[in-house]
């Protein structure tokens, strides 16, 4: 039992790193011209950085999606997808908390999911998402998803190499799925790192990423859940021949 919660310990701090320094980078970036690269390889590197300190104690999924296709493999229990999502949502409330900090207490924007001008419509001279930019926004984000764990369910599958390369190829993974998604939804492709930054934000008046909520959570586990069920079918002759 206490390695367990070794575990959901590591998957908390990495799930914090990741909303404080990636989400971080993201909102100071923001304000200058390089945002659009800065954020993609903030988000990279830290999967990076989590996956060679915390990936020999839990796996480093730091992400409700991750953990859910890890499910579905049969790669973790249900009791251990149930803490590992507590564990990693506890983290990104702490990571933003943190972040809010170094803000000078500011909680208006901190890194939180929103439809992008790309995929709004202009009403009343007001720029909005419609039903079909929020419908294009929640396929995007499951595309995102998908392409991202797919990739790691690949890169982690020891019974093809060692594994050893996988963090260098997660990172590289999530960093190209931000740089194609920052324009549609600000790319989330994790419910947690997007649903505390949602919550936080909301207590200033910024509700938009939090009316917007449920795509940056049904999207991510559904791209995974399909990433899974796909990986399957792919691999299922060696995963019989090796069952055998």
């Amino acid at each position: 039992m206490k390695e367990n919660w070794k575990k959901y310990l590591a998957e908390c701090i990495g799930t914090a790193v990741l909303t404080l320094v990636a989400c971080g980078v993201a909102v100071v970036a923001n304000i200058g011209d390089s945002w659009w690269v800065a954020t993609s390889l903030a988000f990279g590197l830290v999967i990076v950085a989590m996956a060679y300190s915390i990936g020999n104690i839990s796996g480093c999924h730091i992400n409700p999606a991750v953990s859910l296709a890890m499910l579905i493999r049969k790669q973790i229990s249900l009791k251990d997808f149930c803490f590992y999502v507590l564990a990693q949502t506890v983290g990104a409330f702490v990571g933003a908390l943190f972040l809010a900090l170094c803000l000078r207490g500011n909680f208006a924007n901190l890194g939180g999911n929103a439809i992008q001008p790309l995929l709004q419509v202009e009403v009343d001279g007001v720029m909005q998402a419609d039903i079909w930019g929020l419908f294009a926004g929640f396929f995007v984000e499951v595309l995102l998803t998908f392409v991202f764990v797919i990739a790691i369910l690949g890169a982690t599958d020891k019974r093809y190499h060692d594994g050893k390369h996988a963090g260098i190829v997660i990172g590289l993974a999530l960093a190209l799925v931000h740089m194609f998604g920052l324009a549609f939804t600000g790319t989330s492709v994790n419910p947690a790192r997007s649903l505390a930054p949602a919550v936080l934000q909301a207590f200033t008046g910024n509700t938009t990423s939090l009316s917007q909520v449920w795509i940056w959570i049904l999207a991510p586990l559904a791209g995974a859940a399909l990433a899974a069920v796909v990986y399957g079918l792919l691999t299922k002759g060696k995963e019989e021949a090796a069952q055998a």
